[in-house]
């Protein structure tokens, strides 16, 4: 059975996307707050995204985004990943419920993989392999944000640089199939376009989101990847607007 391993990358979080296709890369949930003032505090919850972000100024803002997952199955099948990354912004208000905001941020993360193989005399062995990634990103998001509903457009682009890739008895066909040979993940500087909708219902200080994005890759350069992503998840906002 060859279920493989994503890393969806970043300070980063590696993701796993399904059991039978090996993901290198997977984009965590747009964090978009369309923050409107100084002390306004957001944090945002999917099942595998955990996100806050404050305005720390009239027009800035700090966020900070962590991204886990776990897989584990049969034939001492395993991968894992973990994410976190950090930002810094510039947002303002436009009209009375439309925001501008742009976000510039840096992560780094780790993936590890392993999966039992039967070899030529039908005996068993474990092979796994582990990658670490840096990114940097920057992140323009215009939407309308009001007491019961959010609609954002973003336009998130990632840049992703895999600082060390190492494998145990991984066979070369499986390497080279999933582009790893010969360390060849370390390269390239890999760059992803990641447009996304985020759209929020609820009432004043909590409301339900759900995102729904594209992962293009806009490098030459080829690597495991979804070509697209969504979560689900709740979104608590403390602000004084609210209240006016």
């Amino acid at each position: 059975m060859k279920k493989r391993f994503l890393l969806p990358l970043t300070l980063l979080a590696l993701s796993f996307l399904n059991s039978c296709t090996t993901q290198m890369y997977v984009s965590n949930t747009v964090n978009a707050p369309l923050l409107k003032e100084r002390g306004e505090v957001q944090l945002t919850a999917t099942p595998n995204d955990l996100q806050a972000a404050v305005g720390v100024g009239r027009h800035v803002g700090l966020m900070v985004n962590g991204y886990y997952k776990n897989y584990t199955g049969s034939n001492n099948y395993r991968h894992d990943g973990v994410l976190g990354e950090a930002g810094v912004g510039y947002f303002t208000p436009l009209a009375e419920n439309f925001v501008f905001e742009t976000y510039v941020g840096a992560g780094a993360g780790r993936v590890h993989k392993q999966e039992e193989f039967t070899g030529p005399a039908d005996n068993t062995y474990l092979a796994s392999f582990d990658a670490k990634a840096s990114k940097m990103f920057i992140q323009p998001d215009f939407g309308y944000k009001s007491r019961f509903v959010d609609v954002v457009i973003s336009s998130r682009f990632s840049f992703v640089k895999y600082n060390a890739f190492t494998q145990s008895n991984y066979p070369q066909n499986e390497l080279r199939e999933d582009y790893l040979e010969n360390n060849r993940i370390t390269g390239p500087l890999f760059v992803f376009a990641e447009p996304a909708l985020t759209l929020r219902g609820g009432y004043k200080f909590i409301k339900v989101q759900f995102q729904y994005g594209l992962t293009i890759n806009a490098t030459s350069e080829r690597i495991k990847h979804p070509y697209n992503f969504s979560s689900v998840g709740v979104l608590i906002d403390i602000a004084k607007w609210y209240n006016r």
